[in-house]
Order: structure tokens, then sequence, then C-alpha cells
């Protein structure tokens, strides 16, 4: 009798497979914090990859401009004067280039709506890269972004 009482027992052991509500509930609670670390982090290192687009871009600018001034010994006037065909879209900024001549040469890069996720996606984000003259080097502005984005633009 007591040989089949264990084997009852053990039958019942054996036939109870799975997970406990509160185990399942703990998990659930793990994955959730875990989520809610991440995802901000996710989105800022996002946002920081879109954002470096703007320094390559307008330090090609730069130095197309002070190529075009070490030949000319002007400002150009529209991006068809400089050596290169600038860029005036991307997927996350829209480009463009005023001035010249006797006036400051200045390109822009301003946030395409609705590209950026977060407080970024305005027309008032963007940089801004000014030659004052034909003496001069290039003065880059940042606006509308947090710093810790381009720290070194």
């Amino acid at each position: 009798m007591n040989s089949k009482n264990n084997s009852r027992r053990f039958k019942m052991i054996r036939t109870n497979k799975g997970f406990t509500l509160i185990e399942l509930m703990v998990v659930i609670v793990i994955i959730g914090v875990l989520a809610a670390l991440a995802i901000p982090k996710f989105t800022d290192a996002s946002t920081k990859a879109k954002i470096s687009e703007i320094p390559t871009v307008m330090g090609s600018w730069d130095h197309a401009m002070l190529a075009h001034i070490a030949e000319t010994g002007t400002i150009a006037t529209t991006t068809a004067d400089l050596v290169f065909d600038a860029p005036t879209t991307s997927k996350w900024f829209a480009y463009a280039h005023t001035g010249g001549g006797a006036a400051a040469g200045v390109y822009t890069a301003t946030v395409s709506p609705g590209k950026i996720v977060g407080p970024y996606n305005d027309a008032t984000a963007g940089a801004t890269s000014t030659i004052a003259d034909a003496t001069s080097n290039p003065v880059h502005a940042l606006g509308g972004f947090d710093g810790k984005y381009l720290a070194n633009f």
C-alpha cells in the first residue's frame, strides 16, 4: 500500500508540468522594466545616428566652398559654382545655400518635418555653416538640437 501511494504521488508530480501564474507575472514585469529602459536608449541612438549626417555634409560643403574661395577669391553664389554637387535633400534633412559673392555664404541643414522622432520633428531644428567673407573660416551653428547629439559640431 505504501508503494501504491508513492506511485500515485510520483504520477501527480510528473503530470503537473508548466509555470505558475506568479512565475509568468514575474517574467512579464522583468520584460516590461527592460523595455522601459531600452526604448529611450534606442530612440536616442537612432536620433544621434540621423543627426550625425549634418557634420559630414556640412564639412564637405565647407571644403568645396574653401576650394572655390582659393581659386576665385570670392564666395560661391550658388551650389552650381562649387566643385561638387551639394546635396539639397536627404532622407532626414533639406539643405540649402544662400548668399555668396561679396556677401556671406550660408549653407543650412533643416530637419525635414516628420522624419526624426521626438522633439526635433520641426523645421526649427537644424544647423548652419557660414563663411562671412573670403578670408574667414566656416562658423557652424546648431539650432534646436540637444548638445549631446552633436558635441563636436
